[in-house]
């Protein structure tokens, strides 16, 4: 055998062989550790937002503006005002256009059906389609990223007063109800137009802003006429959570330092980093105690269900407690109701809603709470707030 062709020794095979498999683990693992880093990057986009047209505005008083408006005004008990999370993930614009159908197909088949699902039948429910700040504008407090979500609320705020254009009746109860960006949107409603108008509120029978944030200084600087549900027979109040499985502790401390509140001039801002608002929805109340599975009504799936059609309730699958202003809740059982870690499905809808029908029944406990106060102030007149004063009054005797 020639010298040229001579194989290597055994001893230079092995580590070679282990040196090749080594690179293509580390290949296979760096995706995997830095896949949040990877998928922020992804979303990103490629221009920045003063250098774009926006896409064109809606115009709410067209139906195409809307993606739930009720077959009939006034069905129900109620009119509730929905608007929904975040649907676009595109690198193409920081503001989505209400057209844009990939969005409109997360909304369609996973976010409407399981996040408005539970008040579809409780009455007349209204959910715009507006120009959504992109994914990636909730990694960054830079200008594009603030400005996308300021943008995104100027849609909803006109929206917003559409809505109470049509829901007029000052007997019938209002609901609020925001998802993830959807609950930074609500927030801006409630503390532009609640706060500040008394007639509003005594409507509200509640707002519901999951899976964003309220901070403490939303209460006491700038919503400060506004009240929590401290329990469940509470009303014209705002009920909150932020829910994680204890393996989203990254996601947690993002959340407690990361979100941002409206100020009084419409500007959003940092936040202390003090512990948000947590309202447990399996004992309506604050409390940091534990509540075991036993209260738990249901979770659902309503993914690809026809809209207005009632889920399979899933009753007793979790226990969860508030901690440092996160709902903390047990991993469930069954797979299709956890929440996907893998490359930003976190922050995606989610394919159910674990309180799906703990909030069917909140909001309907609720409704008739502040229908039957709406009714019985209707009936009482106002307090004569001023004397009149009649000076001399002639006094005409009774003839005998």
């Amino acid at each position: 055998m020639s010298p040229n062709t001579q194989k290597p020794p055994v001893r230079w095979r092995l580590p070679a062989a282990l040196a090749v498999i080594l690179a293509i683990l580390l290949l296979a693992i760096i995706p995997i550790v830095f896949q949040d880093n990877l998928a922020r990057f992804a979303l990103k986009p490629r221009m920045p937002l003063q250098t774009l047209t926006p896409p064109p505005a809606p115009e709410y008083g067209a139906r195409g503006a809307w993606f739930l408006w009720p077959s009939e005004a006034e069905s129900g008990a109620a009119d509730i005002f929905y608007v929904h999370s975040t649907t676009y993930y595109s690198r193409d614009h920081w503001n989505a256009p209400i057209t844009d159908p990939d969005a409109d197909s997360v909304l369609r088949v996973t976010a409407a059906p399981n996040e408005a699902g539970p008040f579809l039948n409780l009455g007349s429910v209204y959910g715009p389609r507006y120009r959504q700040a992109t994914l990636f504008s909730f990694f960054t407090h830079k200008y594009d990223g603030v400005a996308a979500r300021q943008n995104a609320f100027a849609d909803i705020d006109e929206a917003f007063q559409t809505f109470l254009t049509h829901a007029d009746n000052p007997e019938r109860p209002i609901i609020l109800a925001g998802y993830g960006q959807g609950g930074l949107h609500v927030l801006g409603l409630l503390q532009r137009h609640v706060n500040e108008d008394e007639a509003l509120r005594k409507r509200i029978a509640a707002a519901y802003v999951i899976g964003h944030a309220i901070p403490p200084e939303f209460f006491s600087t700038y919503a400060t006429d506004l009240k929590i549900c401290a329990g469940p027979k509470d009303d014209r109040c705002i009920i909150s959570y932020v829910d994680y499985e204890p393996k989203f502790d990254e996601e947690m401390r993002r959340t407690r330092s990361r979100t941002m509140v409206w100020n009084k001039d419409g500007e959003l801002i940092p936040v202390s980093g003090e512990a948000p608002l947590c309202i447990n929805p399996l004992s309506w109340t604050s409390t940091e105690t534990y509540i075991s599975p036993e209260k738990h009504i249901g979770a659902a799936s309503a993914t690809g269900l026809k809209m207005g059609d009632m889920p399979t309730p899933v009753s007793r699958a979790i226990g969860a407690r508030c901690e440092r202003g996160i709902l903390v809740v047990d991993q469930p059982k069954q797979d299709f109701l956890r929440r996907s870690g893998w490359f930003g499905a976190k922050w995606k809808p989610q394919n159910f809603n674990l309180f799906y029908h703990d909030l069917y029944e909140d909001a309907s406990r609720r409704v008739a709470i502040t229908q039957a106060k709406l009714t019985e102030e209707a009936t009482i007149l106002d307090p004569i707030s001023d004397a009149i004063d009649l000076g001399n009054s002639p006094v005409n005797k009774v003839p005998n």
